[in-house]
């Protein structure tokens, strides 16, 4: 009687496994590394508009987000430092994520006037669902805070802001809990006798 042959069972190979185990860590730390050190769509919104509005010659100096994982484990490692000024956790508490940018422009580059990057921030911010709620010029010195529309229902609330001055510029876009806000401001005026509580 002649009997069928099996075939002997494949072996499972294993190097793709220590491969991707390798390459798993490298790749995580990458993406957190790329989320860190690029800004928010709203700050980056902000900020290409007034770059481009203002000149060219800007250089960053520094770009950061903060995401809320990251502002938790700040505000958890920071509860165990005692000599904390409670402004520091208040100030904590209040944000629960961030995007920073702080650009430099050249010395030799022309610089244009702040009325002209104001209305092209606000002409692009509008046109993303945000609101100028701040303006002030100062003669070199611009303040431009900027709140989505219908904020008064959003919980935490966002706030996007740029503060440029002769040759700086710097772009925030946050969330935060405005009752904790709030309390900070309240505290402060309060510290400095400017307000009975």
């Amino acid at each position: 009687m002649n009997s069928t042959p099996v075939p002997a069972p494949r072996r499972r190979q294993i190097w793709p496994w220590i491969v991707g185990l390798f390459l798993a860590p490298v790749v995580a730390v990458g993406a957190l590394v790329a989320s860190v050190i690029h800004l928010n769509s709203d700050a980056a919104r902000l900020r290409d508009r007034i770059l481009a509005a203002s000149g060219g010659g800007w250089h960053a100096r520094v770009q950061l987000n903060v995401s809320p994982i990251i502002v938790g484990a700040v505000r958890s490692g920071l509860s165990f430092v005692h000599d904390l000024p409670d402004e520091a956790r208040q100030a904590l508490r209040a944000v629960r994520s961030a995007s920073v940018g702080v650009y430099e422009q050249d010395a030799g580059a022309a610089t244009a006037r702040p009325g002209d990057f104001w209305r092209a921030a606000d002409e692009n911010m509008l046109r993303h669902g945000w609101t100028r709620v701040v303006g002030v010029v100062d003669g070199r010195d611009t303040v431009l805070i900027y709140l989505p529309d219908g904020s008064a229902q959003a919980k935490p609330s966002r706030i996007c802001l740029a503060v440029c001055n002769d040759r700086h510029l710097v772009v925030v876009s946050a969330s935060i809990r405005p009752d904790a806000l709030v309390n900070l401001a309240q505290s402060e005026m309060a510290r400095h006798g400017r307000i009975r509580l």
